[in-house]
């Protein structure tokens, strides 16, 4: 059982870098609606926690502070960021997320003044636009690995950073410097997150089971081409086998995590690789919960057994549409007769199964949507989400509008702060329509008294109950169109 060595730099050394993961909430243009969103459930940063294992590893003095998950106030922040006086705050960012962030980096900012370093996706696609904002000084453009090490050290020695790969910064007079892309790093060297800086036992998803909780990523890209998803621009690079149960044996042994839930795009694109992680964590005897996100053109019965031996309890199927035409359309390279052999054999080997559903895809119409929430309830699946579409930077689905409509709206609004609805390539229905549309789905699904007879039993903790009976309340008083009940008819 071992991480990645150590390669800790003496410039580096004594550097203290604090990390703050702000609150957020509902906000406009996010794919899950109001009730959903609320009760999802409480994540660690991943792409954080990885960025402190980075720092950690490069020498550095790390806090890290989850205001979000422990539900501190800005004033609490603040103080624990005045007791470790750190010499740099980082953020990640998203760009749907980017104003209940700049909230939070514009107040701190105010009263911790070192400078502010972000990264995360969205710095690939808008770096000039975020780097306006005079409470942000420099970003990381792409993975930080390599980078973000890179970007202290040409600060802390004075050096020319336009040398340094994958970031950008601001000269003297204002203008953006975004400097190129840096090399991808060898996922096996990556240091593992750092979740010892963090307490474990606060974070949950709506549907785990366990103590203590958390998530993780085998792999990084994805050799798909979904229009909607910007993975399938990035390289497929997997971690091995070995490397891969090194970090799980320190979740289980170090961290007491019992529960995990993979978060790769699709984790059985190599199903030997797969077959390999399970027998690893069996042989090293990881008594743990996980669960894993995937296609069914990527399932085989071997792989479902190894999974389900290693304790794999649910897989994620991005299922997405009910609509032959609308799966082509998204360039999902499966069909309807797939979906119904690949869930009834998962449930055959005693794995859960979750289907993802969109809303709002092109050539949308009230008659496919009804298709897509037939097919949920003929699958029996265990759980479902609905999710309204929202065409997101560097998707194909956003290059179609930008065709579309010749506007960047992500772009206006990070530069604008403006905040419309964006609309949908090639999909006619309002917001307001997908959104009850969504609900409705919803309601179809979750509300049939055999589906809740089988989901108590199915619950294991009294926290869940709990969650679920809360949820299933807040979606029936409190979303928007609650009381309409049009269409619910046709859906029987």
């Amino acid at each position: 059982m071992n991480a990645p060595a150590p390669r800790s730099d003496s410039a580096l050394s004594g550097v203290k870098f604090a990390l703050v993961y702000p609150p957020y909430g509902p906000v406009r243009n996010e794919p899950g609606i109001k009730t959903v969103k609320e009760n999802y459930g409480i994540f660690p940063s991943l792409s954080l926690l990885y960025v402190a294992g980075i720092l950690e590893r490069a020498g550095c003095e790390v806090l890290f502070i989850d205001a979000h998950a422990e539900g501190l106030t800005l004033d609490e922040t603040v103080a624990r960021l005045r007791r470790f006086g750190p010499d740099y705050v980082g953020y990640t960012l998203t760009t749907y997320l980017f104003f209940q962030s700049m909230d939070w980096i514009k107040a701190i900012r105010a009263q911790v003044d070192v400078p502010v370093i972000v990264g995360g996706v969205h710095l690939s696609i808008y770096p000039r636009e975020t780097l306006t904002y005079d409470a942000i000084d420099y970003a990381v453009t792409n993975e930080a690995e390599i980078a973000l090490p890179e970007l202290l050290r040409a600060l802390v020695k004075g050096a020319d950073m336009s040398r340094v790969r994958g970031v950008a910064f601001k000269q003297p007079d204002g203008a953006v410097v975004v400097t190129p892309k840096a090399p991808d790093c060898d996922v096996n060297e990556s240091p593992f997150p750092a979740r010892g800086l963090i307490d474990n036992s606060i974070y949950y998803s709506f549907i785990s089971q366990y103590k203590n909780f958390s998530c993780f990523i085998t792999s990084r890209g994805c050799p798909y081409k979904c229009i909607f998803c910007e993975q399938g621009s990035k390289p497929f690079r997997a971690r091995s086998p070995d490397n891969v149960v090194d970090e799980l044996e320190i979740c289980y042994k170090e961290f007491g995590i019992r529960e995990l839930d993979f978060f790769d795009s699709s984790f059985t694109i190599r199903k030997d690789r797969v077959i390999a992680i399970c027998d690893e964590i069996q042989r090293r005897k990881l008594d743990i919960v996980w669960a894993a996100r995937t296609r069914v053109d990527c399932i085989t019965d071997d792989v479902l057994a190894a999974m389900r031996k290693a304790g794999c309890n649910r897989i994620y199927y991005g299922i997405e549409s009910g609509n032959r035409e609308i799966l082509q359309t998204l360039k999902k390279s499966t069909s309807l007769e797939m979906y119904r052999d690949v869930v009834s054999r998962t449930k055959a080997h005693n794995i859960n199964t979750f289907g993802y559903f969109m809303v709002g895809n092109p050539h949308e119409t009230e008659a496919t949507i009804r298709q897509t929430i037939r097919l949920a309830l003929e699958l029996d699946l265990d759980y479902a989400q609905f999710s309204k579409v929202t065409p997101m930077p560097a998707t194909e689905m956003y290059t179609l509008l930008l065709k579309e409509t010749g506007r960047d709206y992500w772009r206006e609004h990070i530069l604008s702060g403006s905040d419309e609805d964006i609309p949908r390539p090639m999909c006619d229905m309002t917001d307001a329509e997908i959104q009850r549309w969504c609900r409705l789905a919803y309601l179809r699904f979750y509300y049939r008294p055999a589906y809740m007879a089988r989901a108590l039993r199915r619950m294991k903790s009294g926290d869940e109950i709990k969650r679920s009976v809360n949820t299933a309340w807040q979606m029936l008083v409190n979303d928007p169109g609650a009381g309409d009940d049009a269409g619910m008819e046709v859906l029987a």
